[in-house]
């Protein structure tokens, strides 16, 4: 369905990321949680201890999104994760800094991370796994939740209230993750018509049609310095039209020549 490993040009190991929710209170937010992942491309979702029950609610705030939380894991504890989880990189997200919490900023530890591990440039099949930590909407992850992880890691913000909302927080997560290791931007639909317009344009543009109702109209098309053929082209070029557009212009272009055409004879002696 959607693309889970990322390789980098100076790596030889493809890397996996996992969004880990820790005892979640609020549905909704696991079902946000979902649809931001699949709007940044990844489908690996756990939760560990859940404290909310499941209802149209989550599935509602997944909208688009819901193939994250419809093939989530869920473990019981943290026994039960590390028994199952492969041991790779562990990131835990937090809004505190203090004892025991060397915080540092997301970006920063992913870019050291891609930069110097031994890890991402090892020969395997087996992907690297980076597990990301979000802890419960009311006090975020304990020093238990933390025991283990390879880094403390907070998400930056530049207003007063650093808390963010779980949902939100994970989808910066994710496209923090994305700016550093990178990976194939979605295309609108409007980027991918104009892509393939510019990549064979004459397929489907009207030129000879454009050219013989210019020249009826008495312009000259081979004057270098202003060219109204090519001038035109190009400004009908950029607003990207479709193939129906297209064939529209050409019946518009060979009805008027020919109106033309007939308005010029009958001025002829």
């Amino acid at each position: 369905m959607m693309v889970l490993h990322l390789r980098m040009n100076n790596m030889n190991r493809n890397i996996e990321l996992r969004i880990v929710l820790v005892r979640s209170i609020y549905e909704r937010n696991v079902g946000a949680t979902s649809r931001a992942m699949a709007n940044m491309g990844f489908s690996r979702l756990i939760l560990v201890g859940p404290q909310c029950e499941f209802s149209i609610e989550a599935n509602k705030a997944a909208a688009n999104g819901q193939y994250a939380f419809e093939n989530k894991t869920i473990y019981a504890d943290w026994d039960e994760f590390y028994k199952n989880e492969p041991r790779g990189l562990q990131i835990a997200t937090t809004a505190r800094d203090g004892r025991g919490r060397q915080v540092q900023d997301l970006a920063t530890t992913l870019t050291e991370f891609k930069n110097t591990s031994k890890e991402l440039k090892k020969k395997s099949d087996t992907p690297f796994v980076i597990h990301i930590l979000f802890g419960p909407e009311d006090w975020g992850l304990s020093a238990n939740d933390i025991q283990y992880a390879n880094f403390c890691c907070s998400i930056p913000t530049y207003g007063d209230n650093t808390s963010l909302n779980l949902a939100q927080a994970t989808l910066l997560a994710m496209h923090i993750y994305r700016t550093v290791f990178g990976g194939e931007k979605t295309k609108l639909e409007g980027q991918q018509k104009l892509k393939a317009l510019q990549k064979k344009p004459t397929d489907v543009f009207p030129d000879e049609s454009l050219k013989l109702w210019l020249s009826e109209m008495g312009f000259k098309l081979d004057q270098r310095k202003m060219n109204v053929f090519i001038v035109l082209r190009r400004m009908l070029l950029q607003n990207a039209p479709s193939a129906k557009e297209f064939r529209i212009l050409e019946i518009v272009l060979q009805q008027s020549r020919r109106k033309l055409k007939e308005l010029n004879d009958l001025k002829k002696p």
